[in-house]
């Protein structure tokens, strides 16, 4: 499941919670659609509270919204207890250099959602 959060204008924020479907990948794209209405980049800020897997259909979805707009985005932070995103950042940072990703914990959520906001 993903849970959109409210955080300011130019930032996309979620919440993962399980697993993801086809169903919140659309909902989280919409709201990602109407941000980069108003906003020519934005970032994302990712808080993983679960993280259960992601479906086919979610991820094809995500895929398809997300390589035609990759340069819309600009920084990513991504918020877990689990240090198994750190290398996945490296990779991105050297796939995507356009966008800074940032690994935190959950003490240093307030430094994240200042961080994402910059």
């Amino acid at each position: 499941m993903i849970e959109i959060i409210e955080i300011a204008p130019k930032v996309l924020g979620l919440k993962i919670k399980g697993k993801i479907r086809e169903e919140d990948m659309q909902n989280m794209i919409s709201v990602c659609e109407k941000k980069m209405e108003s906003e020519e980049r934005i970032a994302v800020y990712v808080e993983v509270v679960e993280m259960g897997g992601i479906t086919f259909d979610a991820l094809i979805e995500d895929l398809k919204f997300a390589l035609p707009n990759l340069k819309r985005f600009f920084k990513k932070a991504v918020v877990s207890e689990n240090k198994w995103h750190e290398p996945l950042i490296k990779i991105g940072d050297k796939l995507f250099p356009s966008i800074e990703v940032r690994h935190f914990s959950p003490e240093q959520k307030d430094e994240a959602l200042k961080w994402v906001q910059e």
